[in-house]
């Protein structure tokens, strides 16, 4: 955990709405970025499940430590200056790694509740720590952060079946993969991998619908590298939608300019909505 801290890869799609934000919040939200990419590593990186998890111990160690106020290390040391200047919920942290703990063997999820509640760990948590930086705070927006986590998260696993596989990982659902007559384990191009697309891929739009009835536009106007991630994944999520078959010929992205875009159309947006009367507020506590 020492050197540059993890810098966000250009390639990210995360990258550019993390400029939208202003210097001393996109350090933040770079170094919350850094500790999930390399507890996220911890999992992928070659090795056997003894060996990850005592690397996965170790990297906990250093978190516990942190929190009780014993940073280890120049990394640890500026987080902890983050998470105190920002107040982030330990909770999410916590909750992230318990995310990364269930990738540290095989998986295999069997029904949607899984898969959601895997998504409430590894992007909810670092949703509601995210939100903390950007300002957010109470019930509503952690709902907000959690709804929009989900959204992210079943559109990667959609993604990343190719990956996940390779690493003996498989997020999608195995009870929905047999309704729609889905070889769990050799998937292939057809109306039935179609469908089952577009049914996982609904569940994920209707995470990103929950999520924007927990805030007026007006909140959500201050949530500008949020409101950013969220659109570049619309256009993932709609190139998905319109041919399900990409997800099984490699890895699916999504052009530059497209980015830019979207994350320029939903700081406009969120411009517009600071100067017109908040929008009203479905809460979906």
């Amino acid at each position: 955990m020492s050197g540059t801290q993890g810098a966000v890869e250009r390639k990210s799609s995360f990258y550019l709405p993390f400029l939208l934000l202003g210097a001393k919040r996109r350090n933040a939200l770079i170094q919350l970025y850094h500790f999930c990419r390399v507890a996220d590593d911890l999992s992928d990186e070659p090795g056997t499940p003894g060996q990850k998890r005592r690397r996965f111990a170790a990297f906990r160690c250093d978190l516990d430590a942190c929190l009780s106020g014993n940073p280890k290390g120049g990394f640890w040391i500026d987080f902890k200056q983050t998470i105190d200047a920002y107040a982030i919920p330990h909770q999410a942290l916590l909750d992230t790694l318990r995310g990364v703990e269930m990738d540290l063997e095989a998986v295999r999820l069997q029904t949607f509740h899984d898969l959601l509640d895997y998504a409430h760990l590894v992007a909810g948590g670092p949703g509601r720590a995210a939100m903390a930086i950007f300002g957010g705070r109470g019930p509503r927006h952690e709902k907000y952060a959690e709804h929009l986590g989900a959204f992210l998260q079943i559109t990667n696993v959609v993604r990343d079946i190719l990956e996940d596989r390779e690493l003996d990982r498989l997020y999608l659902p195995e009870h929905d993969l047999k309704r729609f007559g889905v070889d769990p384990d050799h998937p292939v191009c057809g109306p039935e991998w179609d469908a089952f697309v577009r049914f996982e891929l609904g569940r994920a739009l209707d995470a990103w619908k929950s999520a924007k009835k927990c805030l007026d536009t007006r909140e959500r106007s201050r949530l500008l590298a949020a409101e950013g991630m969220a659109a570049v994944y619309t256009h993932l999520h709609q190139r998905l939608m319109c041919n399900p078959s990409l997800a099984l010929k490699g890895r699916v992205s999504l052009p530059l300019f497209v980015k830019i875009t979207a994350t320029l159309g939903s700081a406009l947006r969120c411009l517009w909505w600071r100067f017109k009367p908040a929008s009203d507020c479905g809460c979906c506590l």
